[in-house]
């Protein structure tokens, strides 16, 4: 999600469980069984006009692979959500390398 003004939205993760307590782009749980679009966006941090992006991030943990699909939207919303982040600071949080990859493959960086 990115408003008007660039900024992305954020949220921190649970403290327990993998990455816990790091900040993520919002995203479905991982599960072995891959989310339908429809599933996916019925658990969007926020109604917006989501459009998938073509292409999937992949991450290998130690013990598993992750591939994810990513959606977009640009919003225009207040902060009530958050925090929302300039792209020029998300360098400034704990953004995990899975997190990096996806904002990578949002801004056309990845295959």
């Amino acid at each position: 999600a990115v408003r008007p003004d660039g900024a992305v939205l954020l949220r921190r993760r649970p403290e327990n469980g993998l990455l816990g307590g790091m900040m993520e782009i919002p995203s479905t749980d991982w599960r072995s069984q891959p989310w339908t679009l429809k599933e996916a966006l019925a658990q969007a941090p926020l109604a917006a006009e989501w459009q998938p992006l073509a292409g999937l991030v992949r991450h290998t943990f130690t013990h598993f692979h992750l591939e994810m699909s990513v959606a977009a939207a640009d919003v225009d919303v207040d902060d009530t959500l958050g925090p929302w982040v300039p792209i020029e600071r998300l360098g400034d949080h704990a953004l995990p390398s899975v997190m990096k990859k996806v904002v990578e493959h949002a801004l056309g960086k990845v295959g």
